[in-house]
């Protein structure tokens, strides 16, 4: 079988291998997850140990993925002698002294050749992914190039899915990457609509996984161990594919479930779903 490497595409785009820093972060951790989530990859690329980007010129930036893959996402170039750039809204935990850590000066590449395979290009990291950081001479095989454009999230106040949409984006977390970090950030109150008559379900999630906990057991079991959604799979097993799943405000991650439910409840008065939709309580 004949393979295409990364780094003969990292040469088409003249990138130097020898001067070229392959970095992969990991969704286990938090701090990536937030910084991701809120636009702030850059920022949390370039805090680094004060000598980590000696010797490179170029910085290229992966996430994990299933097993070894990993996906890019933005190439940088270090510019010694430079001030670091920092979005003035940067997340504050960012400024938080974290081990021996500084802000390097990392910009984006004008004019990248490797632009139009962010978010589509996966490639095999290898086995040793525990070696986060890894110099571009290492061979890395090219497993996947895909459009990606429908599987980047569109933001919280956007989603809009039927449940296929839902299941297929749960049982898919590489391609949906985007989809996965987002709701796992958060918890949040949510609808559930029965389109063929227009009734409305109010629940909430509040749990350490976020929505993304509480849609996968929609996603795994349907009715998500709701009575009601129970009931209607019993009157008609093909129920499911008329609902449609939103989010209608978002919730900090470490809410509380009593919190959680009061927020719940003034959503179920202000839409009547007690009364007229599929809430029993």
């Amino acid at each position: 079988m004949i393979h295409l490497y990364l780094s003969d595409l990292l040469k088409r785009c003249n990138y130097n291998l020898n001067s070229t820093l392959l970095i992969r972060h990991s969704l286990k951790h938090e701090r990536f997850i937030n910084a991701y989530r809120d636009g702030f990859l850059r920022e949390y690329t370039q805090k680094q140990s004060p000598k980590f980007f000696n010797g490179y010129k170029k910085v290229i930036v992966f996430s994990a993925d299933e097993g070894t893959t990993a996906k890019y996402l933005k190439s940088y170039e270090v510019r010694p002698g430079e001030s670091p750039l920092i979005s003035p809204d940067c997340s504050p935990f960012l400024f938080e002294s974290y081990k021996d850590e500084i802000m390097h000066p990392l910009f984006e590449i004008d004019n990248d050749p490797l632009i139009s395979y962010e978010n589509k290009l996966f490639i095999e990291w290898g086995k040793a992914t525990v070696k986060w950081y890894q110099k571009g001479t290492n061979e890395k095989i090219i497993s996947k190039l895909v459009n990606t454009s429908q599987f980047i999230f569109p933001g919280y106040e956007n989603v809009l899915l039927t449940y296929s949409e839902l299941k297929q984006i749960i049982n898919n977390r590489q391609t949906y990457a985007d989809w996965h970090i987002a709701l796992s950030s958060v918890n949040a109150i949510y609808a559930i609509t029965d389109c063929s008559n227009g009734k409305i379900y109010i629940g909430s999630s509040y749990n350490k996984n976020g929505l993304l906990g509480r849609w996968t057991e929609y996603a795994t079991t349907i009715h998500g161990g709701n009575d009601v959604f129970m009931q209607l799979l019993v009157q008609n097993p093909q129920a499911h594919l008329h609902l449609q799943y939103t989010i209608l405000k978002v919730l900090p991650k470490d809410i509380t479930a009593l919190e959680a439910v009061e927020i719940e409840n003034i959503f179920k008065q202000k839409l009547k779903t007690i009364q007229f939709g599929y809430n029993h309580n």
